[in-house]
């Protein structure tokens, strides 16, 4: 990417994401600079993994630090995203709400805790469902709602248990 045109994307991130997190409470004005900055630096190089696009070693450790904080929860920078969602929903009098449910593999990362079982026993990760608010004509306004679950093995093929188990409809005969 050219330099100019890097400088272009990095300013719109940036205030993207300071108009996105404005209703951020932290406790700490230094923690919300803070989040919005990583934000900007992920945002602009969505494509690559947080060492890369945070720029060095030091800055991918205080991205780490700062999602590990005990000072904040992660639900804090959630609620700041969905009221700055609810102020542009208000704009628009009618608001689709487009869903989606997909899995996160993490089969082959043996040493992540908290997975379920995603399609078969061999599989584990998390399953996300997502509501994205979007205008009649397209415009993504934001995240409404996401839900984020583990499934538990002991539910595993429980669905086509259920599909075996309906009662077929009797045909009733009036002739």
């Amino acid at each position: 990417m050219k330099e100019g045109i890097k400088v272009e994307v990095s300013k719109k991130m940036e205030k993207w994401a300071a108009q996105e997190l404005q209703y951020a409470d932290l406790g700490d004005t230094r923690r919300k600079k803070r989040l919005i900055s990583i934000v900007e630096n992920l945002a602009s190089q969505s494509s690559t993994r947080v060492p890369q696009a945070s720029g060095n070693l030091a800055a991918a450790s205080a991205t780490s630090d700062f999602w590990n904080s005990p000072y904040f929860h992660p639900s804090d920078i959630i609620a700041a995203q969905a009221k700055s969602t609810v102020e542009r929903i208000k704009e628009h009098p009618i608001v689709l709400a487009v869903q989606d449910t997909t899995s996160l593999d993490f089969t082959t990362q043996k040493a992540k805790k908290g997975m379920g079982y995603l399609d078969c026993q061999t599989s584990f990760g998390l399953k996300v469902h997502t509501t994205l608010g979007v205008s009649p004509v397209g415009i993504p306004l934001g995240l409404i709602n996401q839900y984020v679950w583990a499934r538990e093995e002991k539910n595993l093929g429980i669905a086509k248990q259920r599909k075996k188990e309906k009662p077929k409809k009797k045909k009733v005969n009036d002739g």
